[in-house]
C-alpha cells in the first residue's frame, strides 16, 4: 500500500471531566429556581385582591346611584324621574327584563309573571311607579317629604331583590340630614 493513501489512526480521547464531575449542582440550582416560582405563583394566586367577573353587581350600581341622587331633592320632578330610572334600570339588568323602554303598565304586566319577586315586592313596586308618574303626567310637584319616601321605596325594593352572598349585607342609603 502507498504511504499517501493511508489514513492515519488517531488516538481516541478520553472523555472530558466536569468539574463537579455529576451535574448536580445544575439540578439543585434548577429544583430551587422552580420552587421559588412555584411559591410566587402560590403566594399571588391566594393573596391575589378579589375583583368581580364581570364588573360591580347591578344592586351595588343601584345603591351608588341612588346616593347619588340626593342631589337632585331641590328640584323634585328630576329626583323622583331619576330614582324611578335607577330602579328601572337596576330591575332590567337584575331580572333580564326590558324595563326602561316600556310603559309602567306594560312593565308591571311582564314583571307580574316573574316567580323572582314576592306579591308583596311586586305591589310595592306598582305603587312606586305609579307615584312617579304623577309628576311627569299629570305635572304634579311632589313635597320633599314625598321625594324622600319613594327614595326609601326604591332602596327598599334593591335591598329585598339584590342576590345574597354569604356573609355580606346590602348597603344601607342613608338620607341626608335636613337642615334646621
Amino acid at each position: 500500500m502507498n504511504d499517501s493513501n493511508k489514513l492515519e489512526l488517531l488516538e481516541i480521547k478520553p472523555p472530558l471531566e466536569l468539574e463537579n464531575g455529576d451535574g448536580s449542582s445544575t439540578l439543585w440550582w434548577l429544583l430551587v429556581v422552580l420552587l421559588i416560582a412555584g411559591s410566587a405563583l402560590l403566594f399571588w394566586a391566594l393573596y391575589k385582591p378579589a375583583q368581580p367577573p364581570f364588573g360591580p353587581n347591578p344592586n351595588e350600581v343601584a345603591q351608588r346611584k341612588l346616593r347619588d341622587v340626593w342631589a337632585l331633592l331641590g328640584a323634585p320632578p328630576l329626583f323622583i324621574e331619576a330614582t324611578a330610572d335607577i330602579l328601572r334600570v337596576y330591575l332590567e339588568e337584575r331580572f333580564d327584563v326590558q324595563a326602561p323602554e316600556r310603559t309602567t303598565e306594560e312593565f308591571l304586566n311582564e314583571l307580574n309573571q316573574m316567580p323572582q319577586m314576592t306579591g308583596e315586592q311586586k305591589e310595592l313596586l306598582g305603587q312606586f311607579l305609579r307615584n312617579c308618574d304623577f309628576p311627569k303626567f299629570a305635572r304634579l310637584d311632589p313635597t320633599e317629604e314625598e321625594c324622600r319616601q319613594l327614595h326609601t321605596v326604591a332602596v327598599k325594593i334593591v335591598d329585598e331583590t339584590a342576590p345574597t352572598l354569604p356573609g355580606r349585607i346590602p348597603p344601607r342609603v342613608e338620607p341626608p340630614r335636613m337642615k334646621s
